[in-house]
């Protein structure tokens, strides 16, 4: 007889989803914001494209966090998709003590894109979108994006995020 799933999820161990969900290899990114005090980023490897027509990319941020509340006030958000060469500007970003503002961007080569968030040189490619749709889901915030820029960046191969670690495809 297949088992009950009317509370699902209820026993599931968090660490025990964390390992297995480990296994799968995800792309890197860095999620840009401009707000009032200057440039915000986060590494983010939650982020997927949504739909070609129209062009949709969508990227879950933890609904405590700093990023989320201020992706929330700007309405407008830059994605780029890191190259393997860029392992310390992934890792750089992934520190929750990163500052906002542009000290926390001073050491970090980037250029402002035409939405005004600003996007990391070196990246393999650039995306920039307006915010269409705030999703609560568990403890993150899915932020559906509505893509208004995309550029390729240089022609390297992708950092990659597997087993906790960041790893090169190249």
């Amino acid at each position: 007889m297949p088992k009950s799933f009317d509370n699902c999820g209820e026993g599931v161990d968090a660490d025990d989803f964390r390992a297995v969900m480990s296994q799968f290899v995800t792309g890197v990114t860095v999620v840009t914001i401009s707000c009032a005090d200057g440039p915000h980023g986060t590494t983010v490897n939650a982020f997927t494209s949504l739909s070609l027509n129209p062009p949709m990319v969508l990227v879950c941020l933890r609904g405590d966090g700093r990023s989320a509340a201020t992706l929330q006030r700007s309405g407008y958000f830059g994605v780029s998709i890191l190259g393997h060469e860029q392992l310390p500007v992934g890792r750089l970003f992934a520190t929750g003590g990163r500052p906002s503002g542009e000290a926390g961007f001073a050491d970090v080569p980037h250029r402002m894109g035409v939405t005004g968030v600003p996007l990391l040189d070196g990246a393999v490619a650039h995306i920039e979108c307006q915010v269409s749709e705030r999703i609560i889901a568990g403890d993150h915030v899915v932020f559906l994006g509505q893509v208004l820029e995309v550029a390729t960046g240089t022609a390297g191969e992708p950092l990659a995020f597997h087993r906790g670690r960041f790893l090169s495809v190249a």
